[in-house]
């Protein structure tokens, strides 16, 4: 017998991972307020309810992808929401991004009525939606997690668990961090290139083919690890971000995150680790988070 998963909020993202379970042959049953979402949703499959706690009344799996801490609320608490209809023993996913506050009160709810909701944030966009390649962020209790996993391979192709409650969307937000700063260190950097009178195209055919995208495989792990045996030292780092400095200057181009890049790194420097690879500005972050003494 097909395992029941219902599905809240079936937007862009929703929608598509709904969409997927329903591929894999679960019954999926929908709730969306947006009458566009659920005709679309029907289309994919899904058996269309008038409200959450309809969606979830006898269902084994219960999943949701809404936009903001009030939505996810919406979804589960109160008369019509999920948890008012859901079975005992019943185990949530959560893949919205939302506060870890928010989350943490809607576990505790859940956990009164003896159902584990776990959030499960992922990364990734519409295009990993719907091709089923997401990767999965958890947090919660990895026992429930494991016995639902058939669920979540349906949804992406990896998924990692980081502890209790909080852990997953705490890991999404570090993602996030990362992702934001290289998205704005890209269209600074393209910027002052093209200002200056170099191709786009070409400086993006380069940086495909350079160092760039590897900077993950190859620095984090020695970052960690306080490996800072000196590939290239902090101190020839602040050399060239001096030069871009004069670069942008001269082309009138604002260069902010550099800017900022350059005062971390002499940071570092005036700790005493200009002659360590650049690795070493993890410790002007340490230093400065109380986390270790200069």
């Amino acid at each position: 017998m097909a395992k029941k998963v219902a599905y809240l909020g079936l937007g862009n993202m929703g929608g598509a991972m709904a969409a997927n379970l329903a591929k894999a042959g679960f019954e999926v049953h929908g709730y969306d307020p947006s009458p566009e979402s659920r005709a679309r949703a029907e289309k994919a499959g899904i058996k269309i309810f008038a409200t959450a706690a309809e969606a979830a009344s006898g269902v084994d799996v219960i999943c949701s992808s809404v936009p903001e801490t009030s939505h996810v609320e919406a979804a589960y608490l109160g008369e019509t929401g999920a948890l008012s209809s859901a079975p005992e023993g019943a185990v949530c996913f959560d893949f919205s991004t939302i506060t870890v506050e928010g989350s943490q009160g809607v576990a505790n709810e859940a956990q009164k009525q003896g159902i584990h909701f776990l959030d499960t944030p992922v990364s990734g966009s519409v295009p990993h939606a719907k091709a089923g390649t997401l990767a999965i962020i958890a947090g919660g209790d990895k026992t429930a997690l494991d016995a639902h996993r058939d669920v979540l391979d349906a949804i992406g192709e990896a998924v990692h668990h980081f502890g209790p409650n909080g852990a997953g969307l705490q890991m999404k937000l570090v993602t996030n961090q990362i992702f934001a700063i290289h998205i704005s260190a890209i269209a600074e950097a393209l910027t002052l290139g093209t200002k200056s009178g170099l191709d786009p195209e070409a400086m993006v055919d380069f940086l495909k083919a350079s160092v760039i995208p590897k900077i993950l495989d190859y620095k984090a792990s020695p970052m960690i690890a306080k490996d800072y045996s000196p590939t290239f030292t902090v101190n020839l780092m602040l050399k060239d971000l001096r030069m871009i400095a004069a670069m942008a200057e001269e082309n009138k181009v604002p260069t902010p995150l550099c800017t900022m890049a350059r005062q971390i790194y002499m940071g570092a420097a005036a700790l005493g680790h200009g002659d360590l690879d650049q690795n070493a500005i993890l410790e002007y972050f340490e230093t400065s988070s109380g986390m270790s003494e200069a």
